[in-house]
């Protein structure tokens, strides 16, 4: 089986919901309803403090040890002598000079509210029964069309900038800042902006994702908050407005050469918050990356309409109106992050999607801009 990591900054928009006739959902029977009761109860841990953002989410601060990545089956009866910081970091290439015809922007703002949790615990999104219902619905209707064995999947789709397959080259990971936009998807597709690092079956992902992704959130156990501030699984808002103003967040994920843990690092000032432990992977991602991808991936059960990707439309060339990922960075094996070199494009579906390629541009470095209005 894959092992795979997750996305972070999770639904920027869900459109579709679903019918409820007398208080009960559609489709779910008496056993079902008890069970997904059951899963809140295994999900949602007690809480020391508990706080609400502008979008009404709630998180709640559980205990370091409490957290759903104790739940993997690698991690538990686990000792917990983890490094809760990496033994050392890549230096980064990302901090850079704005040119000034760059579209305006705004990072993303990723702090909680009220000063965040208490040390010695972390914040996790309390899940609802609509999180359950939402997952359940579109996993049977993903994981019906796919194969475990394989990597492409039969609806997915992609528009994206990826390292050549080359035997000799590995890397330690790889950053961008990428743009947030919100789409209109139905509940049983989902369209996101993101990176992806790979080896054979083992991938982690990050970025945003508009719809239900599954298994791409909090609620799949194997990733390690260390960070009291950084809410995982977050509704983004405001997102960017095609010819106003672009919001965008900084993610950088790296391999520790002592532990073999991979880190993530999140926004203008590159907190640390988190990481996969190494051995939760089956065998790929416990070495070296083979494959980094940066731009946009939609999915649609096959015989379906394709979702829109990036900002909803065909590129126009212009940053100011297309989604992009800015400053492609590698961290090679030396652990050196490098302007990433030795790349294609590629897509899957030009009818629907595209992508360009924009090489280096002047001290904002290596960018590409991606998205389509699907089929819908």
């Amino acid at each position: 089986m894959a092992i795979k990591g997750f996305f972070l900054f999770a639904i920027v928009c869900y459109l579709s919901y679903y019918g409820k006739v007398g208080g009960e959902y559609k489709g779910l029977s008496r056993e079902e309803e008890l069970e997904i009761e059951k899963q809140l109860k295994l999900l949602n841990k007690p809480s020391l403090k508990t706080i609400k953002t502008q979008s009404g989410d709630v998180y709640d601060c559980v205990d370091f040890y409490k957290q759903p990545a104790f739940d993997h089956p690698l991690l538990k009866n686990h000792s917990y002598h983890f490094q809760i910081r990496p033994s050392r970091r890549p230096k980064t290439i990302m901090n850079v000079r704005e040119p000034s015809n760059m579209v305006e922007k705004v990072s993303l703002e990723t702090g909680l509210r009220s000063g965040g949790c208490p040390i010695g615990t972390v914040p996790i999104r309390r899940t609802t029964k609509e999180d359950l219902i939402r997952a359940k619905l579109f996993t049977e209707t993903y994981a019906s069309r796919i194969s475990p064995l394989t990597v492409e999947k039969p609806g997915l789709h992609h528009a994206v900038v990826r390292t050549k397959h080359d035997p000799s080259k590995k890397y330690n990971g790889g950053g961008t800042i990428v743009s947030i936009y919100s789409l209109p998807v139905t509940s049983s597709q989902y369209s996101s902006g993101q990176m992806t690092i790979r080896n054979g079956l083992d991938s982690i992902q990050v970025g945003w994702t508009a719809g239900e992704s599954s298994c791409f959130n909090t609620q799949c156990p194997g990733f390690i908050i260390v960070d009291t501030e950084i809410p995982l699984d977050m509704v983004v808002k405001p997102v960017s407005q095609r010819g106003g103003l672009t919001i965008e967040v900084k993610l950088f994920v790296y391999r520790d050469q002592f532990s073999g843990n991979w880190w993530l690092e999140i926004g203008t000032n590159y907190t640390k918050v988190g990481f996969w432990p190494s051995k939760i992977f089956s065998g790929g991602l416990k070495d070296l990356a083979t494959y980094v991808e940066w731009g946009g991936e939609a999915y649609s059960p096959p015989g379906q309409p394709c979702p829109p990707m990036g900002s909803g439309f065909f590129l126009q060339g212009y940053t100011k109106v297309d989604a992009y990922c800015r400053v492609l960075t590698t961290v090679n094996e030396a652990h050196e992050p490098d302007d990433a070199e030795n790349t294609e494009v590629f897509v899957d579906d030009s009818h629907f999607y595209g992508v360009d390629d924009w090489g280096m541009i002047s001290d904002n470095r290596r960018l590409m801009t991606y998205g389509g209005p699907g089929s819908t």
